[in-house]
């Protein structure tokens, strides 16, 4: 099994696609973000080179372990949606997201989380699994917004920049996405 190369959802409101070169400069832009510095490992040693990097090549990596998504709204770049850590054997596969502080608020998300989760459905799988940080807030209330079931805290399984923490861990079933 295998995710679609080059695969575009659309949902009310974003289009959710492959990364693009152009989107090196948001994703740089982003990880300045003192939120995005809280949580996302990667961002404390984001530089030009590396948004460069991760939008033309490692976005784009081996589509049977998962799928990454430019989040745009309207036109203009919103944040980030993937799926990995996927076992096509047991049919489930993680989602995470991040978004871009002007469209934070908005939904974009919840949105975003919903549409990827639907196609890891469509391409055959039974369970997307979310996890978020103890402390991250937002990032609980996006999950259960988007209809994932919190099924308990898995101790240090979570890196931010930090360190280690305990995350949450939450499920949506094919049968729950309505």
């Amino acid at each position: 099994m295998t995710f679609d190369m080059g695969v575009l959802l659309e949902t009310q409101r974003l289009l959710l696609r492959p990364f693009e070169e152009g989107d090196a400069a948001d994703v740089l832009a982003a990880s300045h973000d003192p939120e995005i510095l809280r949580w996302m490992p990667w961002a404390p040693a984001q530089t030009a080179e590396t948004a460069l990097a991760w939008c033309v090549t490692h976005a784009h990596a081996d589509p049977t372990l998962g799928v990454n998504f430019a989040v745009v709204a309207g036109d203009r770049f919103a944040g980030t949606v993937g799926l990995g850590r996927t076992d096509w054997a047991d049919g489930r596969v993680e989602v995470g997201y991040w978004i871009a502080p002007w469209a934070r608020r908005k939904g974009y998300a919840v949105e975003a989380t919903r549409a990827a989760a639907a196609y890891a459905f469509e391409k055959g799988l039974h369970r997307v699994e979310l996890l978020a940080a103890v402390g991250n807030l937002a990032s609980q209330g996006v999950a259960a917004k988007a209809g994932f079931t919190r099924e308990g805290v898995l101790r240090e399984a979570m890196v931010i920049p930090a360190g280690r923490v305990d995350a949450v861990l939450f499920s949506l079933l094919e049968s729950e996405l309505t």
